[in-house]
């Protein structure tokens, strides 16, 4: 009897044992061959795993498809600096946070990289490249600093296949336009709202095709009607003409403001039926807007770079 009380504790100390071990190791089994997912693939069980814990996944045939590599878009955009800079560049960095696969290009007009666009683009989940643009006259000038940037820079260090498209700070798009023109193959157009001094403009379209356009007639010469606003361009047909620019015709001369998307297109090559038209003529996706400057005529501090970023 004297051994009685100590072969218990010795048998209850093996048993406790016994069963920490087979638990570990059962937790480590179904952690390592049911529910781990691996970089490449997903682990399915037998159907002997299943009935054992109990794990049923709707479809243990095959593993679910990975999805397709999403088209990379390059968003050119011109800035400014006005009041409403930081307003307006916050704004558009929550609309395209919800855009995937997006690379954002600003370009300021500015003698140096200012504080405002830098914190902004430092803020913002969006991959961006911030340029500035010395005594830019127009936002024209910043669109082609950002052509140049991607085709020369941004284009020899990677693969650079993707589509591109252009804005203002002020601009504001419906994120549904950007799976729209994903699908872009050469040159895709669409219509803009409150651009050209109209309501709308760009193309009217019918089965993919331009069937006619929508502007304001003040020049028979202007072939493609369509804003900047309204253009998105693959980027293999931008590197097949490293030349181009907006703003000038195949001689190199500077043109009227009317013509700059006709030029840009014609020195592309491109006739009207081979344009993609991506507008639904019942719904607008991106608007040509300007943010009312606010009043500020009791503000008595005049700095370029103020000590609060409004």
């Amino acid at each position: 009897r004297k051994w009685a009380a100590p072969t218990m504790a010795l048998f209850r100390f093996i048993f406790l044992s016994t069963f920490l071990i087979t638990s570990n190791i059962l937790t480590g089994y179904i952690a390592n061959h049911v529910f781990q997912i691996q970089s490449n693939e997903l682990f399915y069980p037998t159907k002997r795993e299943q009935q054992v814990f109990r794990w049923h996944p709707r479809n243990v045939s095959e593993p679910p498809p990975l999805p397709p590599r999403i088209t990379t878009i390059y968003m050119i955009t011109s800035t400014h600096p006005h009041y409403t800079q930081k307003l307006d560049l916050t704004s558009l960095c929550q609309t395209l946070m919800h855009v995937p696969n997006l690379v954002w290009i600003v370009v300021e007009a500015s003698t140096v990289k200012s504080r405002i666009v830098g914190k902004v683009l430092e803020r913002c989940l969006v991959p961006s490249v911030h340029l500035n643009v010395p005594e830019a006259s127009s936002s024209i000038e910043q669109r082609n600093v950002g052509l140049r940037f991607l085709t020369t820079v941004l284009c020899s260090v990677e693969r650079c296949r993707g589509i591109v498209c252009f804005g203002n700070d002020g601009t504001k798009y419906d994120v549904r336009l950007f799976n729209e023109i994903r699908k872009t193959r050469g040159v895709s157009v669409f219509t803009a709202a409150f651009s050209g001094g109209m309501l709308a403009e760009g193309p009217l379209c019918r089965d993919g095709r331009v069937d006619t356009w929508m502007f304001l007639n003040s020049s028979l010469s202007r072939v493609f009607p369509v804003s900047s606003l309204g253009l998105a361009v693959h980027t293999e047909l931008l590197l097949q003409h490293p030349s181009i620019q907006f703003g000038t015709t195949l001689q190199g001369s500077w043109i009227e403001d009317e013509l700059i998307e006709t030029a840009f297109l014609t020195h592309l090559g491109l006739a009207q039926d081979q344009l993609e038209c991506r507008s639904d003529e019942k719904e607008v996706l991106v608007w040509n807007t300007v943010s009312e400057e606010p009043d500020v005529s009791h503000e008595k501090l005049q700095r370029s770079e103020p000590a609060i970023m409004y």
